[in-house]
C-alpha cells in the first residue's frame, strides 16, 4: 500500500519582472506545484490564514484578546523552531501536472478540517490544488507571505494579529 501524497516543501520569492510571487509548492509523491500570486491574492490568502489562526482550538479557548495574541505568538515561535530552514528548495526530478510554466491564481478557500485548515488554490484554467495546513505549517506559511511581500515592497503591513475574533468566526470562500 503506498502512502498518500503529503506536503513537503513550500517555497515563495517575489520575482520583480513579474511583480508577482511564486509560490512552489513541493509533495512527498516528488510533485511540484507552480503558481503566480498578485499582490491582491496574497492579501486574500493572508487573510484567509490569519482567520485560520483564530480558529485554532488553542486560541480561540482564550477569552481575553491578551491571552490569544501571547497563544499566537508561543504558537508561531514553536512553529518557527520546528521549521527547516536550512534545507534548499528540492525541485529535481518532479512531475508538474500543470506544466512547466507557473499558472496564475484565480481563487483561494480556506475551511477548518480535522488535520488542519485545508486551503483550496484554484488557477485560471480551473485546476485545484488542496492543502492540507496543520498548525505548524499555517503559521510557517504565515511568515512566508510576511517575508516576501515585505521583499516585494507591497506594503501590505502583514501582522498575525490583525483580524478580530468576530470577524475571523465569519466563514465562507473567497474568488
Amino acid at each position: 500500500m503506498s502512502k498518500p501524497d503529503r506536503l513537503h516543501q513550500i517555497n515563495l520569492g517575489y520575482s520583480p519582472e513579474e511583480d508577482r510571487m511564486l509560490l512552489r509548492i513541493n509533495t512527498t509523491g516528488k510533485t511540484e506545484y507552480r503558481l503566480w500570486l498578485t499582490r491582491r491574492y496574497a492579501r486574500l490568502l493572508w487573510n484567509l490564514l490569519t482567520k485560520s489562526v483564530e480558529r485554532l482550538p488553542d486560541v480561540r479557548a482564550q477569552a481575553a484578546p491578551e491571552t490569544r495574541q501571547a497563544v499566537k505568538s508561543f504558537q508561531r515561535e514553536e512553529a518557527r523552531q520546528a521549521a527547516d530552514y536550512s534545507k534548499d528548495y528540492e525541485d529535481s526530478e518532479t512531475k508538474r501536472p500543470l506544466g512547466e510554466a507557473a499558472n496564475l491564481l484565480t481563487g483561494v478557500r480556506a475551511t477548518p478540517g480535522a488535520k488542519g485548515t485545508q486551503v483550496t488554490l484554484q488557477t485560471k484554467d480551473g485546476c485545484a490544488i488542496n492543502l492540507t495546513l496543520e498548525k505548524k505549517l499555517l503559521y510557517s506559511l504565515c511568515d512566508l507571505l510576511i517575508s516576501s511581500t515585505t521583499q516585494a515592497k507591497w506594503d501590505l503591513n502583514l501582522k498575525v494579529d490583525e483580524v478580530p475574533v468576530a470577524e475571523a468566526e465569519q466563514d465562507g470562500p473567497v474568488h
